[in-house]
């Protein structure tokens, strides 16, 4: 059996046309979401569907929100023994007469879906790190803001900033102060680092 699944969005556009075509495609029930957060419909049409059967959708997006969705989905139809019907996809667009080759096909798909999310995620660090890069070319990058810093946002941290800097101009030891103020000794070295560096300056002038 053939179950259906189109989103509100789409019928406002093309309604008798969709609607048709998956009848011609011998859908069964055509489950139509009117709430995409909510997604009633979806979940209605997918507990629906049971092994054997297909579920049938215009485009892949409207099996899920994210990529997580996504997955999650054909995973569920997977383990169902069920077969997916994306209309806009030749591939994709009738069952197919040999099962296995139907779980071949959605396991490939799984495998495309997560090749694409590691691509993305790569191109999103590689262009990060390229604008990461030219900002330092420009001296305007500043990294993110330090929780302790004398212009740190929070009030609280401001003070302990202050009273480490303080310490550390009396000469107590890196480690006390981390454990006094509970901060890591990074944090400690970071701030005298600062310092050094500002005194190095102030002698240099």
């Amino acid at each position: 059996m053939i179950i259906a699944y189109t989103e509100i969005n789409k019928i406002k556009q093309k309604a008798s046309k969709q609607i048709q075509n998956f009848w011609k495609r011998g859908a069964k029930h055509v489950f139509i979401e009117q709430d995409r957060e909510t997604r009633a419909e979806f979940i209605k049409a997918l507990n629906q569907v049971k092994t054997g059967d297909y579920l049938m959708v215009e485009t892949i997006d409207q099996l899920g929100r994210n990529h997580e969705e996504l997955v999650k989905v054909i995973k569920e139809l997977i383990a169902k023994e069920a077969g997916l019907l994306i209309t806009s996809i030749p591939l994709l667009n009738q069952p197919l007469d040999d099962p296995q080759f139907t779980r071949f096909v959605e396991e490939l798909l799984l495998q495309l879906l997560k090749n694409m999310k590691e691509r993305e995620t790569l191109e999103r660090r590689r262009k990060q790190a390229e604008g990461i890069r030219a900002a330092k070319e420009k001296g305007v990058y500043k990294g993110r803001p330090a929780l302790y810093a004398a212009d740190a946002k929070n009030p609280a941290k401001r003070l302990i900033y202050h009273s480490i800097v303080k310490m550390l101009k009396a000469g107590e030891s890196v480690q006390k102060i981390a454990r006094e103020h509970k901060v890591s000794r990074t944090t400690v070295y970071r701030i005298k680092q600062e310092l050094d560096t500002l005194e190095t300056g102030e002698e240099t002038c």
